[in-house]
């Protein structure tokens, strides 16, 4: 054979190197416990489940069972922030506090209160309802008027805010 014949021979050869794929089969399985046997050089798993047949390729595209699987992302659930708009800290023991619907997933927060002229009345880290709550004072512990007060709560972790409106009642 030619000198050029075994180039173009083993130029081939090495293409079709290139564009191989690899096949794995396998069962796969969250949380089962099954053995195994081989069988002609492939190693078969006893467990309950689906043969899982996955195709890699220098493309990127992983087939499954021989279907394209999408690509997954996670949203996480961002539940509607609606405190209540109205409390009455008049010495009664009823809806003393504002008290806003916070969770333990929630983390940081920061709650600003304005009047109605924008001025800052009272503003809070972490509220919590418990230590960190607003009881209708102002910066100085004096109580305000009753009326409509505005604010903005903060969480920094999330990068959202929410606003709105308060009407203390007394």
């Amino acid at each position: 054979m030619s000198f050029r014949y075994n180039a173009l021979l083993l130029f081939l050869l090495g293409m079709i190197n290139f564009h191989a794929q690899n096949l794995v089969l396998s069962r796969q399985v969250i949380g089962s416990y099954g053995s195994s046997h081989t069988l002609s050089n492939m190693i078969i798993m006893d467990n309950v489940g689906e043969v899982a047949i996955t195709t890699d390729s220098s493309a990127t595209l992983q087939l499954t069972q021989g279907f394209e699987q999408p690509s997954y992302s996670i949203i996480p659930f961002i539940a509607e922030f609606n405190p209540p708009n109205a409390f009455s800290p008049d010495g009664d023991g009823i809806n003393e506090n504002w008290i806003l619907p916070l969770n333990n997933d929630i983390g940081q927060n920061k709650v600003i209160i304005f009047n109605r002229w924008g001025d800052i009345i009272r503003s809070f880290e972490n509220y919590n309802n418990l230590d960190v709550v607003w009881d209708g004072t102002n910066q100085d512990n004096q109580q305000v008027t009753t009326g409509t007060y505005f604010y903005v709560v903060e969480f920094p972790l999330s990068g959202r805010s929410n606003s709105g409106w308060i009407q203390v009642v007394r």
